[in-house]
């Protein structure tokens, strides 16, 4: 039975005997490709990272959700073992708080979640009327 390939090429040069598409192409489109290009095309320096601002912002939101999360879990899980007197309730609100703050954050998360997607959605729609 006579090969299925061209001259010079074997079996594993192929992706598979189905399609007999040679696997150097593969290769070649993904060095066209953004992320597989080299660090001077991409115009950096040869290493992912952020910059120097990002790091600090990063490092912000780190910290203030670190505060917060410490804040709430003293408030919600330790204040109550604590005698209702002691000096610390005073720089915590009232325990009815505790369930109305998250609430209402989480509504505020949901509002603006559903405002952007319908924002996209109405965009998109024109655009698309744009075109036809």
């Amino acid at each position: 039975m006579p090969s299925p390939y061209p001259e010079g090429r074997r079996s594993e040069d192929y992706v598979s005997r189905r399609s007999p598409r040679v696997k150097a192409r593969r290769s070649r489109i993904r060095k066209r490709k953004w992320f597989a290009a080299p660090a001077s095309e991409r115009g950096g320096n040869g290493e992912f990272g952020a910059t120097g601002t990002d790091q600090v912002v990063g490092l912000g939101l780190v910290a203030v959700s670190l505060i917060i999360f410490t804040y709430y879990t003293v408030w919600v899980i330790l204040l109550p073992f604590i005698d209702s007197e002691h000096v610390i309730h005073k720089y915590f609100l009232p325990r009815a708080y505790a369930v109305a703050i998250p609430l209402a954050a989480g509504l505020l998360l949901l509002l603006f979640v559903g405002i952007f997607i319908t924002y996209v959605m109405l965009k998109n729609q024109k655009a698309t009327k744009k075109v036809r």
